[in-house]
């Protein structure tokens, strides 16, 4: 009977240890994030005013494609680190720690001279890229694609130190603060246009990648130097590559409405699907903030063979992801047409008001199955995770293709929505088979 109540009050005790540190920094990225979200808005509703719906879906369009043209680079990267950081520093192994860090800024520089070394033979010497003006704004913003990848690196090592609030700091805070700075300045000089816009989030992004390494050396165990680097590059490039094709697929999903917009609608419903992901993002806002916070926790968990703890990390992340995320659903719901009028401007109030409140039941319904995808991730069975992904992006993109021209962005939305549903149902049942526990509110 004293052992039954011994492991009980262990058990007790486990479950008061995950909660404390997992509502800090829940408390923490959420005060990060709340701020965050009206100086994202400010930014959106600068360009989506002062650029016009023509501007500014050509200016969603070339950001979509380096959001996947950048994938070879910094796809699979924070993930990766994430897991071989936290992973390192539980063992103090810091030779490894030192040898993936050194491994991970030569993987960013060498993909990216050939990438762009491949856009300026496409650009410039066989000329197959179209010369109007959105795909000449493309050559200015494949600049930022260094500075994209060596910040992936910042925000996975971060992460994998257990501190997600330093590594959300300067996406989630300084880069919107310096983007809007940079607005505010291109308007009193009355530059503001998509050029000159691609032309600061270029600068915002190496400004941003300089603010987050002083905050990682900073952060950094002084032991990290007892050891020479020692490196596992055989190990880290399987991993990476099935990171890289969850970050692309994830990528796909996301953007695939807007990119095949642009080839096949007006810039006008790219611009109003622009607005309307911006809308539908917040209610999966407490998603996000759970599995920056839950990843390094995951590995501790399942490295030490801890199934209870998993099993309580997966529920109680889900249920108070889906409470904050529900009344946020349900007021874009009923009062999104105004809010979009009132916010972006009445143009908007039309054409992005019901794709919103399509992507809106399709992050519900994300919100309700909980982080199936991290938990999988984090455990090893990141192959999994692609198969679901995978099979979601092949339905994202067919339904795209046949939708968009019939509905365009309500059609774009639908197939989004769509594909939200086949992953999580999928990973859910990997999640139960791999791990052996029930992920969503249930």
């Amino acid at each position: 009977m004293n052992g039954l109540v011994t492991d009980a009050r262990t058990r007790k005790n486990n479950n008061l240890n995950i909660k404390s540190p997992l509502i800090k920094s829940f408390l923490g990225l959420g005060a990060l994030r709340i701020l965050s979200i009206p100086l994202g808005l400010l930014t959106s509703v600068i360009l989506a005013r002062g650029l016009g719906t023509e501007g500014f879906g050509q200016y969603s369009f070339v950001m979509s494609l380096i959001a996947i043209i950048a994938l070879p680079v910094a796809g699979g990267v924070p993930q990766l680190f994430t897991r071989e950081v936290a992973g390192y520093l539980h063992n103090k192994q810091w030779g490894l720690y030192r040898g993936v860090l050194r491994a991970g800024h030569m993987w960013v520089v060498v993909s990216s001279l050939v990438i762009l070394g491949g856009y300026f033979f496409v650009s410039n010497i066989t000329h197959w890229l179209p010369a109007d003006d959105k795909w000449q704004l493309l050559g200015i913003a494949v600049l930022m694609i260094p500075f994209l990848g060596l910040g992936a690196v910042r925000d996975g090592s971060i992460k994998g130190l257990g501190k997600p609030v330093y590594a959300e700091l300067p996406g989630q805070f300084l880069q919107p603060v310096l983007l809007i700075a940079s607005y505010f300045v291109l308007l009193k000089l009355d530059i503001l246009t998509t050029q000159t816009v691609i032309w600061g989030q270029v600068l915002v992004a190496c400004l941003v990648f300089l603010c987050a390494s002083a905050l990682f050396y900073r952060l950094q165990s002084s032991h990290r130097r007892q050891q020479p680097p020692e490196y596992q590059a055989a190990q880290w490039g399987r991993a990476l590559l099935p990171f890289t094709l969850l970050a692309l697929v994830g990528t796909l999903n996301a953007q695939i409405g807007i990119i095949v917009l642009g080839f096949l609608g007006t810039d006008e419903q790219v611009a109003a699907m622009r607005v309307a992901d911006r809308g539908a993002q917040f209610v999966a806002l407490s998603l996000t903030l759970v599995n920056l916070v839950i990843a390094p926790h995951i590995v501790r968990a399942y490295r030490s063979k801890n199934k209870e703890q998993l099993q309580t990390l997966a529920r109680q992340s889900a249920r108070g992801s889906f409470a904050i995320a529900l009344p946020i659903g349900l007021v874009l719901l009923f009062a999104g047409k105004p809010l979009l009028g009132w916010v972006f401007g009445k143009e908007y109030a039309s054409s992005a008001y019901y794709p919103m409140a399509i992507l809106v039941v399709g992050q519900l319904i994300n919100v309700f199955f909980g982080s199936v995808g991290y938990l999988l991730s984090m455990s090893g069975y990141e192959k999994d995770t692609l198969r679901g992904h995978g099979s979601s992006v092949t339905l994202n993109v067919i339904l795209s293709f046949i939708l968009i021209p019939l509905l365009g962005a309500e059609g774009a939305a639908l197939s989004a929505s769509l594909s939200i549903f086949s992953w999580n149902f999928v990973l859910s049942f990997f999640v139960l088979k791999r791990l052996g526990i029930k992920p969503s509110c249930i």
